[in-house]
């Protein structure tokens, strides 16, 4: 598995053209980090252990292949804290959400607001939310949907990183 550099997340997501397709990309990430967080959590360096048990875990339909069952396995065994959890967790369903909707919303569409909303990584950032948010409640003369998507993608974006960055074994 290839590690991404912060880079390449950003390239990769900017690529995106819709929420949809971002929101898939971030998912996969996403997962991907978890499976390099993961074995950090099992052995100390043991390549035997490491063949034989761990990668049958993460491998593709491994158990644990899946996000969310990644994502709470590191979450009981205390090696997550909350509100990453709840941040992952929210990527994921979001990603699942929209990959149910036969029309995918915009960047700026007041779901995609609720959604980056709820996200620690993009609320935490004082600087960051209070542009979105006075942004997005400007009157219209001042607002821009093209700028306003573009933040929006650029904060989702960065909130990816930060995630990434936390998932460092």
């Amino acid at each position: 598995m290839t590690t991404l550099t912060e880079d390449d997340v950003l390239e990769q997501l900017d690529a995106q053209r819709d929420l949809r397709s971002f929101m898939t990309t971030a998912h996969t990430i996403l997962l991907q980090g978890i499976k390099r967080f993961l074995p950090s959590l099992f052995v100390n360096n043991d390549e035997e252990i490491v063949e034989y048990a761990v990668k049958p875990l993460l491998a593709q339909s491994g158990p644990l292949d899946d996000i969310e069952v990644a994502l709470r396995l590191i979450y009981a065994l205390g090696k997550m804290d909350k509100w990453l959890y709840a941040d992952i967790t929210h990527f994921s369903r979001f990603c699942q959400y929209l990959n149910e909707q036969e029309t995918v919303p915009g960047f700026a569409d007041d779901i995609t607001w609720d959604f980056i909303s709820n996200v620690n990584s993009i609320t935490r950032n004082a600087t960051l939310y209070g542009a979105l948010e006075s942004m997005k409640f400007a009157d219209f003369a001042a607002w821009s949907e093209v700028r306003f998507s573009a933040m929006v993608k650029t904060a989702m974006a960065l909130a990816v990183t930060a995630i990434l960055k936390e998932l460092t074994p």
